[in-house]
């Protein structure tokens, strides 16, 4: 895998990076972004690419992400059920947005379950573009910075660790398939006569 990760081209790794983070800052739940950031771990290590354009693509992405979130937010809110549709666009939900929407604009960048709603009702209750721009901004390099920085850290040992791990657990995963292949086997061998006991009587 390490050699396989240091064979890639540091600028498709970057451009991926750019377009995972782009789609986790529009509040798309469930994307891996923490996948490239791996890799480009790797690719520092190598000195085939730097920390610094490692944090920049994610955080650009991330940031640009997040303000096509903000934009879209009132034609993607129709699409989910009305409750939501209702609490985004209520009184309640633009005087929270104006008093901590910076905070949770910031904190919703690291927090998946808060990325998607605070997006959605940061756009369709009104809240500042401004503020949005600059607050979305330092949300996008905390937490790009945070994990690209601890992924670079600690990420050679991850991957070091999941190689002897996979080394290790192949023999039984192999012989666990042989096992459960002779079983199957059995099985069939087995109800076949059965089966034609039960049709001749």
């Amino acid at each position: 895998m390490l050699a396989w990760l240091d064979s890639l081209n540091p600028f498709w790794l970057h451009l991926s990076s750019f377009a995972l983070m782009f789609l986790e800052g529009m509040g798309i739940p469930g994307i891996p972004g923490f996948l490239p950031m791996l890799a480009l771990s790797e690719s520092i290590h190598a000195a085939q690419t730097t920390l610094w354009e490692a944090l920049l693509s994610g955080t650009l992405g991330n940031w640009l992400g997040s303000l096509m979130g903000y934009r879209l937010a009132a034609s993607l809110l129709t699409c989910l059920p009305q409750s939501w549709q209702r609490l985004a666009r209520s009184k309640r939900t633009a005087r929270l947005m104006q008093r901590y929407g910076g905070l949770l604009v910031v904190v919703s960048r690291t927090i998946g379950s808060l990325r998607t709603p605070v997006t959605l009702y940061a756009g369709a209750s009104g809240y500042a573009w401004p503020a949005y721009l600059g607050w979305s901004a330092l949300g996008a390099a905390l937490h790009v910075g945070i994990w690209q920085t601890l992924i670079w850290r600690f990420g050679p040992q991850i991957l070091e660790q999941f190689g002897q791990l996979q080394g290790q657990a192949l023999p039984y995963l192999i012989g666990a398939a042989v096992i459960a292949a002779a079983l199957a086997w059995w099985r069939w061998k087995r109800r076949g006569p059965l089966e034609e006991e039960v049709l001749e009587g």
